[in-house]
């Protein structure tokens, strides 16, 4: 059943990725600190790690200091499951993450966008990343 929740959304993100340009905006940098810092959020077990998909759940805490911690919950082939790095947010809220192994060291760059049940992960290549399910209350 998730795989398959998993397959419809990656669908119909690719189907409607013009459609969300019109309609989502970005998180700015006070609603991306709101989201991510200080807490631990998992994403949907799709991510993209060096242009491959991963089906894997990721989950990563951000601190107040700029320091990042994350783990896979399976060991991605030639990479470890956990790695820690940087980030920092741009006042427009672009986000900028530089792992000390995953993705080569290289830093990524990316924004996030509020949807009533998620935050979507595009890069600033207008490729998707990930999303993190919201809790529902």
């Amino acid at each position: 059943m998730k795989k398959s929740a998993v397959i419809i959304f990656s669908i119909a993100l690719t189907m409607s990725s013009h459609c969300f340009s019109a309609t989502l905006t970005s998180l700015n940098r006070d609603q991306f600190i709101k989201a991510f810092v200080n807490k631990t959020s998992i994403s949907i077990a799709t991510d993209n790690l060096n242009g491959r998909t991963i089906e894997n759940t990721f989950s990563m805490y951000l601190d107040d200091k700029g320091n990042i911690t994350a783990k896979m919950s399976h060991k991605p082939v030639n990479e470890p499951q956990i790695d820690h790095g940087v980030y920092s947010i741009d006042e427009d809220g672009t986000a900028y993450i530089t792992w000390q192994h995953w993705d080569g060291a290289k830093k990524l760059c990316f924004h996030s966008f509020n949807t009533n049940n998620a935050y979507i992960n595009i890069d600033c290549d207008n490729v998707f990343h990930t999303a993190f399910m919201k809790e529902l209350v």
